[in-house]
């Protein structure tokens, strides 16, 4: 792992023979809020011109794990898709730009993928490109080395949630979705979500740590016939942490069961700082905490 800042150290890395893959995990910059992202832009600038023949001779992925979340986004109907949708940018070494290779990057713009996509990708790099000097865009069937499809080359298929390897929670397909306008059914399933919110802090045995949420409001909620059942993409407030959460609820003719995991919305604060370092710390409305 190299650090960005350190351009010397970056650049005797990258001189000393051999190919390299490094990863450079940045989250401090603009974890909580995009505000304090802009400032950066000069120092990341300088750096990619000081390093311009080492990043011409270089693929770089440049991305996020998921979306903005910060500065309540997630209470806004884009800013509820955009924490779904992380950023990517890939840029290819010089020599391949504006061949078939690149072709094949640009097509996939606006197309779907994972990061299994990535994953295979990177290995589409490390092994298989190379031996056709980065020139073969056919298909290729990337089992069992990953589950993806490397972006470099052609795919095949319907690329969409339902056949991509894509949880509900972070799916950002646009279906035909209805809202769901009646007050008794909003309750019911808003009621349900709390509950099995708290079973899930009891089944991870944080129920000492965290306070038992309940519902007060929904934000939205719309439904669309999946099958002999509904989908119900619910996004609630709770409280007594006042936060926004969301998950899928299906409903069928035995009942109620939740489809999905549960996402935290808007911002989380301190309020979950019992469990730092914890995947359920979004979740968590630590007992003892007063403020929302």
């Amino acid at each position: 792992m190299l650090r960005v800042g350190t351009a010397i150290t970056f650049k005797n890395f990258c001189s000393l023979g051999t190919p390299k893959i490094a990863q450079t995990w940045i989250t401090g910059i603009a974890h909580g809020t995009i505000r304090n992202l802009f400032h950066t832009d000069v120092h990341f600038l300088k750096f990619f011109q000081r390093n311009r023949n080492i990043v011409n001779n270089s693929f770089f992925f440049i991305m996020g794990d998921h979306g903005p979340t910060g500065a309540n986004i997630g209470k806004l109907r884009l800013g509820y898709h955009e924490s779904r949708n992380p950023f990517l940018m890939v840029v290819i070494p010089s020599v391949y730009r504006n061949t078939s290779l690149h072709a094949q990057l640009r097509n996939k713009s606006y197309q779907l993928m994972t990061n299994f996509d990535l994953h295979a990708t990177l290995l589409d790099i490390l092994k298989l490109q190379p031996i056709a000097n980065f020139s073969d865009i056919d298909y290729r069937d990337m089992a069992p080395l990953s589950k993806g499809s490397s972006i470099l080359r052609k795919w095949k298929g319907s690329r969409n949630c339902r056949t991509l390897p894509i949880p509900s929670q972070h799916c950002i397909c646009q279906y035909n979705k209805m809202e769901v306008k009646q007050q008794d059914l909003k309750m019911m399933l808003g009621k349900y979500f709390a509950r099995q919110l708290n079973s899930h802090l009891i089944g991870e045995n944080l129920h000492r740590k965290c306070q038992m949420q309940y519902y007060n409001q929904s934000a939205l909620i719309t439904k669309i016939q999946d099958g002999g059942s509904t989908l119900y993409d619910v996004a609630v407030y709770l409280s007594p942490s006042n936060g926004l959460f969301s998950a899928f609820i299906r409903r069928s003719k035995y009942g109620l069961r939740m489809s999905s995991a549960f996402t935290r919305l808007d911002t989380f604060g301190r309020q979950g700082d019992c469990l730092k370092e914890d995947p359920n710390q979004p979740l968590c409305h630590c007992i003892g905490t007063t403020t929302p």
